[in-house]
Parts: structure tokens; C-alpha cells; sequence
């Protein structure tokens, strides 16, 4: 067969496709989902929302302190409010879940402690809040990396002072000597298994990928299921089994490589792309992946309904093992049998990507095996 007559083909089929309402419907969930990402991101949002309280406004190191924690944390939401009764009333309204209640003078307040020693003198901070979970637990930690520098240079103040017996040295020579030890930059230095630099993002944005991976996947189940109807209304009856099976690759190819284009630029515009050297062949692999994971499942299924009931079934699956939202650890047999898995992970980690190379490949010999049995058993005798 030419190259022209494969071209007349790829355009007639993409004529037709774009003439089913259907396939218009689910190229419009692309912009949706991107835009609603996007606002999301751009909205004030956090796992949980923390009221400040502040009794003296006039406190420096705890409007020093309320100051960082704004600025310098994009998982949690805060917010200054007006009196303690105030931010009582929130938390007991489900307004906010939780309040931190700053002392009048935090520098003494952080001395007492210090003097007391860790977990044996009053608290610096009142924490308010309905219950205690995980994501309270995970509030409280950021409360005390803030509060962490100003508490240390208190106990080490104390410690030179009075265990040392240096009363004597000025509070200039203390600051001094404390400022000379400590480390400038990040302890941490983040990067992918690629080598690649991690970059803080907002972590909003994070799930498109994963969204936009699930979405090509119900493209390949929409090109597995127009087939079946096709076959079912005797559209292809006139051909051999052989080329039925090539037409039916051919039609779920079409649709899957249109879906890839919208999903990179998807990507692109979603701000969550890579490089096009990464992005190419990983989504071009992916969409063949996908090819053969739904033509394996509509030689198994057979019928359109046996098809449709475990579309769902399957998208739940992906949703939940893949990751989309987090990379949760769950059985590993299960993961490698979903196409997303490979291609989530394979972002920057190019094992993952010849990992998805074999997975295909298998697929692929699965779908040839059970076509030519299909084929011997639908042959008359």
C-alpha cells in the first residue's frame, strides 16, 4: 500500500472521527481540565487552612516569625485574624482548621523554654484545633521548623551563659559566634534520577500529567468501542479477518495519535512539559502502549457492553495505583499491568521507558495470538 493511499486514509478516518460527537466531546474535556487545574493553582488554596493570632502587634521576631510562615509555605493557607475568640469561632465553625495563638513577647517566651529545656517548660505557641490527624500533625512540624532558628539561639544563649560560666560575654559576641557556625543554603539538594534538577512547582499543577494520561486511555477504550460498533453494523463484513484486524489498529491508531498532539500541547500549556526530546518519544510510545493494551481488552471482551462495563472499572484502577495524585506504594503486579504507571514514571527515569517498550511489545504478541486463534475458531468448516 503507498504512502499517498495511507495518507487518504488517515485523513478519511480523521474526517470521520471529527464528525462524531463523541470524540468532539472528549477533545473538549482537554481545555476544561487544563483550565481547571490552572485556576485551581492560581486560587488561595493548601491542605489546611491556619489562623495567626498575634496578642502585640508590635512583637518583631513573632511578626517575624507569622511573616515566614506566610511567605515561605505554599501547602498550608493563613491568615492573620483579629482576636482569639475570633479564631475560636472558626475552628469551631469549620471555617479554618486550626489556630496558633503567638505569646505577647515571643523572644521571652522562647527563652522560658529554652531555660526549661525541650518538652519540659510551657509551650511558646497555643495550638487550637478540633481533632488531630495527619495533616495536623504535618501543620505543627512547619510551626516548628519556624520557630526552630530563634528557639536554638535561646538554648544556645542559656547554655554558654550558664552552663559554660561565660555571664560575662555581651549579647553582640553571643550573636557573633552563633551567626559564624551556621550553614547558608539547603541542607538538600533534590534531583530526579535523571540528574535533572527537581524545581519547586506548585504542587496543584502536579496531577495534570497524570489526568491528561487517563484522558489518552479513554481515547484508546472510545477507539475500541467505535470498532466493535462498526464490525456489529457489518461496516467491515467484505474484509478478511486479517485485515479486520489491521483496520481496527488502524482506527484506534488514528484516534490515539490525534489524542497525543492534543496531550502534549496539553502539557505545554498546562506548564507541566519537559522537553520536547523527553516529551516526543515518551507520549509517541505511550499512545502505541495504550494501542495495544485496549485492543487486547476488545479481543477479550468482544462486545461493546462487556467493554463499557469495564471501562470504569479499569480508570478507577489507574487513578488509584498510578501516579497521579501521589506515587503510592500498592501491589507492584498490578501497577505493571496499567500502561499510565509506565509512562507517569518514565518522565525521568528512562528504565521506565524500556520497561514500557517490553510491556508493549507483549501486548502487542498477546493481541496477534489471540486474533489467530479468533480467526481459526470463526473459520467454517
Amino acid at each position: 500500500m503507498g504512502v499517498k493511499r495511507l495518507g487518504t486514509r488517515f485523513l478519511l478516518i480523521n474526517k470521520r472521527l471529527f464528525k462524531t460527537y463523541s470524540f468532539l466531546l472528549l477533545l473538549c474535556l482537554v481545555p476544561l481540565l487544563v483550565a481547571g487545574v490552572r485556576l485551581g493553582a492560581g486560587e488561595d488554596s493548601g491542605i489546611a487552612r491556619i489562623l495567626l493570632y498575634l496578642p502585640d502587634p508590635e512583637d518583631e521576631l513573632a511578626v517575624q516569625i507569622a511573616s515566614g510562615l506566610v511567605e515561605h509555605s505554599n501547602v498550608l493557607y493563613y491568615e492573620i485574624c483579629d482576636s482569639e475568640e475570633e479564631g475560636r469561632k472558626a475552628v469551631e465553625g469549620f471555617r479554618a482548621d486550626a489556630l496558633w495563638i503567638f505569646p505577647r513577647n515571643m523572644r521571652e517566651a522562647l527563652a522560658g523554654a529554652a531555660v526549661a529545656g525541650p518538652g519540659l517548660g510551657p509551650g511558646c505557641v497555643t495550638v487550637v484545633q478540633r481533632e488531630d490527624d495527619v495533616r495536623m500533625l504535618f501543620t505543627r512540624q512547619i510551626l516548628c521548623a519556624e520557630l526552630y532558628p530563634a528557639f536554638s539561639y535561646e538554648m544556645y544563649t542559656d547554655f554558654v551563659r550558664r552552663e559554660c560560666g561565660l555571664a560575662e560575654v555581651t549579647d553582640e559576641e553571643l550573636l557573633e559566634a552563633y551567626n559564624s557556625t551556621l550553614v547558608e543554603g539547603s541542607l538538600f539538594r533534590m534531583v530526579y534520577l535523571d540528574g535533572e534538577e527537581a524545581e519547586e512547582g506548585d504542587y496543584l499543577l502536579s496531577p495534570l500529567r497524570g489526568l491528561l494520561a487517563l484522558w489518552l486511555v479513554l481515547c484508546g477504550f472510545a477507539g475500541s468501542m467505535y470498532y466493535i460498533r462498526d464490525e456489529q453494523k457489518g461496516i467491515f463484513s467484505r474484509l478478511p479477518a486479517e485485515k479486520r484486524f489491521l483496520w481496527a489498529l488502524g482506527v484506534q491508531g488514528v484516534l490515539l495519535g490525534d489524542g497525543t498532539v492534543v496531550m502534549l500541547a496539553a502539557l505545554k500549556i498546562g506548564g507541566v512539559f519537559t522537553t520536547w526530546r523527553r516529551e516526543i518519544p515518551g507520549g509517541v510510545l505511550f499512545a502505541c502502549c495504550v494501542l495495544a493494551f485496549c485492543s487486547l481488552l476488545r479481543l477479550i471482551c468482544c462486545r461493546p457492553e462487556w467493554l463499557a462495563g469495564c471501562i470504569p472499572l479499569l480508570l478507577i484502577g489507574m487513578l488509584i495505583l498510578c501516579p497521579v495524585f501521589l506515587d503510592a506504594l500498592g501491589p507492584r503486579v498490578l501497577q505493571y499491568l496499567l500502561p499510565p504507571y509506565y509512562y507517569l514514571k518514565s518522565v525521568h527515569n528512562t528504565f521506565y521507558l524500556w520497561g514500557m517498550g517490553g510491556y508493549t511489545l507483549a501486548l502487542a504478541l498477546a493481541c496477534a495470538l489471540l486474533h489467530c486463534l479468533g480467526s481459526r475458531h470463526s473459520q467454517p468448516r
